[in-house]
Parts: structure tokens; sequence; C-alpha cells
């Protein structure tokens, strides 16, 4: 008897320590779908569209520069900047009539000025009205009072050069920096031809031929 307890010691041990392992293996086995379940979730999200690799539509954009406006918006906003830009601008001790500009021919153009210590500060100013023209090509202006000549052409005065006109060079750079290029005149077209009329040819002249003379009829007494 006693040996066979002996022998049943080691048997409860083992099927004992089975007993142990048998939960742990269960929860390795329920451990395993959770593991695949969190990378499953880690994939991207599919993208919309016909089908799984479909691109999305793009549309175009229009053409911007560094400032990213498009060259119809920077054109519209130079428009709405020159409509509140004022008449008169001051350059110098002169005020120019900014939005009398006309283009006169050979590429002059001329507009209106008003020179002297008031025109810088008060908004009409008290100087008599000259006239101002410039040449943006050679960058040379003209001067007129009044009804006066036209003065030689010259190159504009700086502020350190006159007390009553300096100022002229900024307003030159100004003007001619900001000026819409000259359209050049069209070539009139050649006038049309006309094939010249065939002269129609004269008849040729008969000879005259000689005639004898007629014989006077005679009477009777």
């Amino acid at each position: 008897m006693k040996r066979t307890g002996v022998a049943r010691g080691p048997l409860l041990l083992v099927a004992a320590m089975a007993l142990c392992a048998a939960p742990l293996a269960t929860a390795n086995a329920q451990e395993a779908p959770a593991a695949v379940e969190s990378t499953e979730s880690k994939e991207p999200a599919p993208t919309s569209g016909t089908g799984a690799g479909a691109a999305a539509p793009t549309t175009t954009a229009p053409a911007v520069d560094a400032t990213g406006l498009s060259e119809k918006e920077k054109a519209l906003l130079q428009k709405i900047n020159a409509l509140k830009a004022p008449r008169w601008q001051a350059f110098g001790a002169c005020r120019y009539d900014w939005a009398g500009w006309k283009l006169m021919a050979d590429g002059v153009r001329t507009t209106s000025v008003k020179c002297g210590p008031e025109t810088a500060t008060t908004p009409d100013g008290s100087a008599a009205t000259a006239s101002v023209a410039v040449h943006c090509d050679t960058l040379k202006l003209s001067v007129r009072t009044g009804d006066q000549a036209w003065s030689g052409w010259r190159l504009p005065y700086a502020a350190s050069e006159s007390k009553e006109r300096g100022g002229e060079d900024l307003m030159v750079a100004s003007l001619c920096a900001n000026a819409k290029p000259i359209p050049k005149p069209q070539p009139a077209p050649p006038p049309a031809v006309t094939p010249a009329a065939k002269p129609n040819p004269t008849p040729a002249r008969k000879k005259p031929t000689a005639t004898s003379p007629q014989k006077p009829s005679a009477t009777k007494p």
C-alpha cells in the first residue's frame, strides 16, 4: 500500500500542472484576434472614386505669379488704384494735373501744372496755371505759362537744382514708368489698282474721191 501512495504523488502533480496550463492557452488564443484587429485598424481608409486607384478630379487654376494674383486681377487692381488716386499730385514745389494727361503727336504728353510755395499745401493753389509737355523717349520736358510760347526742351530739374521747379525729375520718372506704350500706326493699305481701259481704235479716214463737176442743165430760152 505504501508503494501505491508513492506512485500516485507524481501523477497528481502532473495533473495539477496540466490544469494550470489550460487557462493560459485559452487566454493566448483569445488575445490573437485582438492583435490582428489592431493592425487592421491602422490601415488608411480607401479614397472615394469609381475604383480603388481612381484619382480625384483636377481643376485648372488661373496662372498666378509670386504675388498670388492673376494678370486680370492685377489689371483690375491697377484700375482701382488709379480711380482712388487724387487728380493733382505734388512733386517738389509743383502740382500736376495727373488725370489730365493728353497724348499729342510724336509721343508728347501734356497737362496742367501749378508751381509755387502755396500749391504744396493748398488744394487749389494760388499760383498761375501753366502747362508742361513731357517726351518720354528723350526724358525731356518743355513748359509754357499762359499763352506764351513753349520753352526749349530740357532735362527736368531736381530739388537740389531749382527751388521753384524742383521735383520735375520725380514727375517725369513716375509718368514715363507708368505710361502705356504708344500704339504704332497701322500702315495704310495700298490703293486698289484698276486696269486701264484700252483705247478704242479710231477708224481710218477715207480718202476723198475726185468727183467730176456736174454739167449745168440746158434750159430753153
